[in-house]
């Protein structure tokens, strides 16, 4: 459960603290007092999207801290990652002026994906956008879906359907005609035979280009070889460097007992002379080597421009110029034998779409039997809920075509009195009815999800009466096994609760901002007074609110 809820610079919240209670909480407040920013603040810890909007204005950072209470359900945590062995999770995140956010749990820096898996375990939040979904019909089999638990059977679908998508796609593209098809082998026919009439090699091109650089520049390199070579050992016109290094190491060499550090500068040099001696090998071999020859340079200058023409036609690197080969060689054999190819995927085509129709029609036994289950469980909830002669029912149809979803269409009909007949939700409901479908819905599925914490925004729009006390009794009644959080505009709801809470706006040097705080006995009278009677509280509402907070208390017990 939602123990604690920290909010700070979140639009008119400077900063405040709610201590939630177990049982039923309701907030209450002025219109415009910021109610809706408590729950945005709890979809943020939720991992909804943010923006700078929601920095309170004149600040650089907002931020919202929720601790959970999760008692013996931290194994799934540890799953995701999460360590809760103290039973607690501790979820911030903070957002910038310039609408970036950072996600922590339990201290730790923590990805989006995991915050929003984290919390769609901890808290479930319903609103008005959640009406407007029970009014479209393709929302509708994601209800029964979940109240089904049909999470592995639709991933397994789901994999099924990509590969028979995938399966039809290489069919269509083998579905050619004649002239088109002898097009194709005849452009691939080229491309192959140019790129193997070349006979490329991985990293020719470079070596071609080393030897081009040697051939174009022989004179030159020629004569710094022989400079060199006649500097280090063999010139008539200077003592060469091997020569003046061979004289000191036969000098030192008779003086090396006397100190070790003439052993070891002796030893040194002789390295160095005998490394002198490979080098002055290995030029004059290289010397040997250097020549200009003309009609080589015109082979190599040939190649390297036939290399570079496939280069620019098929990749860029010799070796991405091979890989193309490949590629086309392997598509080529695909087009020539394309009947053959075409027979085999047709075949698991027809398999493929066999094991589809097989999990499909898993999938339709299961919507149907839980449809039945969720009718009865959802009438039975309205009745609770003052629609006595209401029905309701799951219409499942097959479509015939196989969707992401299954072969099901799924819409929910309603009868809102006794003798009419059932027609769609967006047809039948008012405002008042749909909540308390809604409602209805939320309550049974919240055993399906196993949450501990289910947030109403304004759950009782458009009842009154005896319909809102019932909506009333039945949050009540859920808060026996979860905690429900409930915004509301209704004294009898408001009556209902085991914690209330009020929502006030104050401004103060020329700043608006929001507080919260917990009431009392008296306090609750107060504003069940204000809620039914206005600013303007009169003895005899403040009578009816303290009658109505024994009367719940009774009907509580």
């Amino acid at each position: 459960m939602l123990t604690n809820l920290c909010i700070e610079n979140i639009a008119v919240i400077e900063k405040t603290e709610i201590e939630f209670a177990d049982g039923m909480c309701v907030l209450t407040g002025e219109t415009g007092a910021g109610k809706s920013m408590i729950i945005d603040s709890v979809n943020i810890i939720s991992g909804a999207r943010t923006n700078k909007s929601l920095v309170r204005y004149g600040t650089d950072k907002a931020s919202v801290t929720a601790v959970f209470d999760v008692g013996e359900g931290f194994p799934y945590f540890e799953e995701l990652g999460i360590d809760a062995e103290d039973g607690q999770i501790i979820i911030r995140r903070d957002i910038t002026a310039d609408g970036k956010s950072v996600c922590r749990i339990n201290s730790a820096i923590t990805p989006l994906s995991t915050l929003r898996a984290v919390a769609q375990r901890l808290v479930n939040i319903h609103g008005q956008p959640d009406n407007q979904n029970l009014l479209n019909p393709a929302k509708h089999i994601e209800f029964l879906d979940k109240f089904a638990g049909n999470g592995s059977l639709l991933e397994e679908y789901g994999v099924c359907y990509g590969e028979l998508a995938d399966i039809k796609r290489k069919i269509k593209e083998l579905d050619t005609d004649e002239k088109e098809r002898a097009e194709k082998i005849d452009f691939l026919t080229f491309q192959v035979g140019e790129i193997e009439n070349a006979k490329l090699k991985k990293g020719e091109d470079e070596l071609l280009e080393e030897q081009r650089a040697v051939i174009s520049n022989a004179e030159k390199i020629s004569l710094a070889v022989n400079t060199a070579y006649g500097n280090l050992y063999d010139s008539s016109e200077i003592r060469p460097a091997y020569d003046g290094i061979s004289i000191a190491v036969s000098a030192l060499e008779d003086i090396t007992e006397y100190d070790t550090k003439i052993q070891a500068i002796y030893d040194k040099l002789s390295g160095i002379m005998y490394d002198l001696e490979d080098c002055t090998r290995e030029l004059n071999d290289y010397a040997r080597g250097v020549e200009y020859d003309e009609n080589m340079l015109d082979e190599i200058e040939g190649r390297l421009d036939l290399i570079n023409r496939l280069k620019m036609k098929y990749g860029g690197t010799t070796e991405a110029v091979l890989e193309f080969c490949e590629n086309a060689k392997k598509a080529l054999e695909n087009i020539t034998h394309g009947d053959e190819l075409k027979a085999e995927l047709k075949a698991e085509y027809e398999k493929k779409l066999a094991e589809l129709s097989g999990i499909a029609a898993k999938l339709t036994a299961s919507r149907k039997k839980a449809g039945e289950v969720l009718r009865k469980e959802i009438e039975r909830s309205m009745h609770e809920l003052d629609m006595k002669g209401a029905g309701f029912c799951v219409d499942i149809k097959n479509s015939g075509d196989f969707s992401p979803t299954g072969r099901d269409e799924v819409e929910f009909l309603i009868s809102a009195n006794a003798g009419e007949p059932l027609k769609p939700l967006v047809k039948t409901a008012s405002g008042g009815e749909l909540s308390r479908v809604m409602l209805s819905i939320k309550s049974i599925l919240a055993d399906v999800d196993d949450v501990d914490t289910l947030i109403f925004d304004e759950i009782d729009t458009g009842v009154s009466g005896s319909a809102a006390q019932k909506i009333a009794s039945k949050l009540s009644h859920i808060a026996h096994h979860r905690q429900v959080i409930c915004i509301t505009h209704l004294a009898s709801v408001a009556a209902m609760a085991d914690a209330h809470y009020l929502i006030q706006k104050k401004v103060k040097d020329g700043k608006t901002s929001t507080s919260l705080k917990r009431l009392d006995h008296d306090n609750r009278v107060c504003e069940l007074a204000r809620i039914i009677d206005g600013s303007d509280i009169t003895e005899a509402a403040v009578r009816h609110a303290a009658e109505m907070l024994s009367h719940a208390e009774k009907m509580k017990k």
